[in-house]
């Protein structure tokens, strides 16, 4: 299963403790409305169909943890995985809920102030 979406900011925050600037103990959050780019949950393209909360925090100079969870129509999908900083490379899917209860795949996140996500889901 591929679903592919459009993230548009709802709100976002930084937490920065000292050194300022990006580094070990910062943490960016975030919530997000989804739209479709396609047709898909049974609604046309360009139409909201879920909302994503989401949290990067960095572990190192190069390196950070992120989380989130999306909810779509039926079910929840839950990410995670440590990373580069500014890496383009698929976030590992960790499970979900409802219909994606047990989901298993990739989340590719484009570039941009809306970026594109991709999903790459395997059901059971």
């Amino acid at each position: 299963m591929v679903i592919r979406l459009r993230s548009v900011t709802v709100a976002s925050s930084f937490k920065d403790p000292l050194p300022t600037g990006p580094s070990k103990g910062d943490v960016y959050s975030g919530r997000f409305r989804l739209l479709n780019v396609v047709p898909q949950f049974g609604r046309a393209a360009g139409a909201a169909v879920g909302t994503e909360h989401s949290s990067l925090a960095i572990t190192s100079r190069t390196t950070a943890v992120t989380h989130g969870v999306v909810s779509l129509p039926g079910g929840t999908i839950t990410y995670g995985g440590r990373g580069r900083l500014g890496s383009s490379a698929p976030i590992p899917v960790l499970g979900g809920t409802g219909r994606f209860a047990g989901a298993r795949g990739t989340l590719t996140v484009g570039g941009g102030a809306s970026p594109l996500n991709t999903y790459r889901l395997t059901l059971p």
